[in-house]
């Protein structure tokens, strides 16, 4: 048990998350809806917080920018191998550009531990005009 404890402070068997999306392509300012899904790890851990960012991308001059973020802050203990789902809502900025070979987006997601351990997810969504938004 004490090995265990000793290798998920070190990032191995901890917690893992995942932002589960219902479809890739989104129209300009869209509400998003979806769930943080978090499996725990191989021991119990101490759970800090959430932080979930939508990333836009310039492919061309290599620019990030952050349009926004969302933070869940909790004191949480997630058990060995349980299983927890959090509602995620995000609005998408009606001035947001759309999805293109030069522009791109994606949702960085963190789940932030006691000891300082980080559980990383990235997922790509696509920007398109409403009016020719595809499923």
């Amino acid at each position: 048990m004490l090995l265990r404890r000793y290798l998920s402070q070190l990032g191995i068997g901890k917690a893992v998350i995942d932002l589960k999306l219902p479809k890739v392509k989104y129209g300009l300012g869209e509400r998003i809806t979806g769930e943080f899904y978090i499996i725990g790890g191989i021991c119990e851990q101490k759970i800090k917080r959430l932080e979930c960012d939508l990333v836009q991308l310039d492919k061309v001059n290599n620019v990030q920018r952050i349009f926004d973020t969302t933070t869940i802050l909790t004191t949480k203990f997630i058990e060995e191998e349980q299983e927890i789902l959090i509602p995620f809502s995000f609005q998408l900025p009606i001035s947001a550009a759309l999805s293109s070979e030069r522009i791109s987006y994606r949702f960085n997601t963190r789940l932030f531990f006691d000891k300082g351990v980080i559980s990383e997810d990235q997922d790509i969504i696509q920007i398109v005009d409403q009016i020719s938004q595809e499923n």
